[in-house]
């Protein structure tokens, strides 16, 4: 995860691109390009300010989530960064303006030519993250940028604005928790003597399947088996249950902008049924402006894949690989190599395991420091390197179809009867994709 560098560094890498693009034509020095108030430019030709910070979506990111058992951190916060890009001209007084207008003109042509800051312009912790910085020229009125410039007594020069998102700075809170095992009610001492011992028999964690932080809304409505039920809420996104009746129980979990999900739980009288939902955005979610749409239709043998679960994944994020030459058929301990640190990670959660000739889901219960534990032993052995991407499951309708949402357009892997097929890249907006599995 970023960390409070992240900020200089999103400056720098976008000074970066505008360099190599605006170099030897029509600037002829790189240096000629820095981040620097308009006011002060010197020798610079074009100025990035920065004037603006602003967090977005602060109610999305309020909260912790699970780094391993027993700790959580706080939830990383996403900002919005506003540049005032400015040209500045050494011409003589009858060609200045042109000269300003080129430098403004190829500026803004490379921006709108790359929305996403390519990866090799990023360094440091936002290399190590390969975040995602998204670019925008900003529609401003002219007293707005009068404004920024009215606190001298200078000449105003032709500029615009320049939007950045995506960038994200970790936070350092981290706070220790213990796994609920078993609690006690207390009854009136007056009336009774002792305590009454509860078993808890569930405990759930939500989550916000379209950012993945712990979900904290006490609004949720659950039901076991049809019949509205009423768990205990705990920090972190848990839910407990206790006294359930041993047996096979349906789970339903709804909650205004998400999709309604259903999970089965074994309830063991001696052991804690453990499971996570992560909850697919619905109607009302708040999505990003960058936020695409995938309609996906599943055929299996030239015929619709009706009511059948399908895993799609985002297929060019790997957050994590095997570190180890191979891992061994059976095995249920596995060495990774974690981009960005255990703390992104939905674990406990469900990864699709990328082999092209034997893909597998695994159920990754946590993850201490390069060992990953696994729920269920593999049912391949996989060798090194082998990506693990955060899965989550659809269900295709009568005529095979499903749609999802996706913070932004990505190649798309889908994982359905034991065989992978991979969607191509999606715009912004909305797009429909058939997959045909043999």
């Amino acid at each position: 995860m970023a960390d409070y560098t992240a900020i200089v560094e999103a400056g720098n890498a976008v000074v970066e691109l505008l360099r190599d693009s605006l170099t030897p034509e029509p600037l002829g020095n790189r240096e000629l390009i820095a981040l620097c108030s308009p006011h002060e430019s010197e020798n610079n030709q074009l100025t990035l300010y920065l004037y603006h910070i602003e967090e977005e979506n602060q109610n999305m990111t309020s909260g912790y989530y699970q780094m391993d058992q027993n700790t959580q951190r706080r939830t990383a916060a996403q900002y919005t960064l506003r540049y005032l890009a400015t040209a500045h001209s050494k011409a003589p007084a009858q060609l200045r303006q042109a000269d300003q207008h080129r430098i403004i003109g190829a500026a803004i042509q490379t921006l709108r030519d790359n929305p996403v800051v390519p990866q090799r312009y990023l360094a440091g912790s936002l290399a190590e993250e390969r975040a995602q910085l998204h670019l925008a020229v900003e529609k401003v009125p002219l007293e707005q940028l009068l404004k920024i410039w009215n606190n001298t007594s200078k000449e105003y020069k032709l500029s615009f604005v320049l939007m950045v998102t995506g960038v994200t700075i970790a936070s350092r809170r981290q706070r220790r928790i213990a796994r609920v095992t078993d609690f006690k009610v207390a009854i009136d001492p007056e009336a009774h003597e002792g305590q009454v011992q509860r078993r808890v028999s569930a405990v759930l964690r939500l989550r916000d399947g379209f950012l993945g932080t712990p979900v904290e809304n006490s609004g949720a409505l659950f039901r076991v088996d049809g019949a509205p039920s009423q768990p205990q809420a705990k920090q972190g996104g848990y839910r407990v249950w206790t006294d359930l009746p041993a047996g096979r129980h349906t789970l339903s979990v709804s909650l205004r902008g998400f999709q309604t999900e259903e999970l089965v739980m074994e309830i063991q009288p001696d052991a804690v049924w453990e499971g996570s939902a992560d909850l697919k955005p619905g109607l009302g979610y708040p999505f990003g402006k960058d936020a695409a749409t995938v309609r996906l239709t599943v055929t299996r043998g030239g015929k619709p894949l009706a009511d059948q679960p399908v895993w799609l994944a985002a297929a060019e994020s790997a957050p994590l690989k095997l570190a180890q030459d191979k891992a061994e058929q059976g095995a249920q301990t596995l060495r990774l190599f974690c981009r960005g640190g255990a703390d992104t990670l939905p674990v406990p959660g469900v990864f699709l395991l990328e082999e092209k000739e034997a893909p597998e889901l695994v159920h990754l219960q946590a993850v201490e420091g390069e060992e990953g534990r696994l729920a269920a032993p593999l049912a391949h052995a996989h060798t090194r390197g082998r990506a693990l991407l955060p899965a989550q499951q659809y269900r295709t309708d009568g005529q095979g179809r499903l749609s999802m949402m996706l913070r932004e357009a990505a190649r798309l892997a889908v994982f359905c009867g034991g065989s992978i097929q991979y969607a191509e890249p999606v715009t912004d907006g909305e797009q429909a994709v058939i997959l045909r599995f043999e």
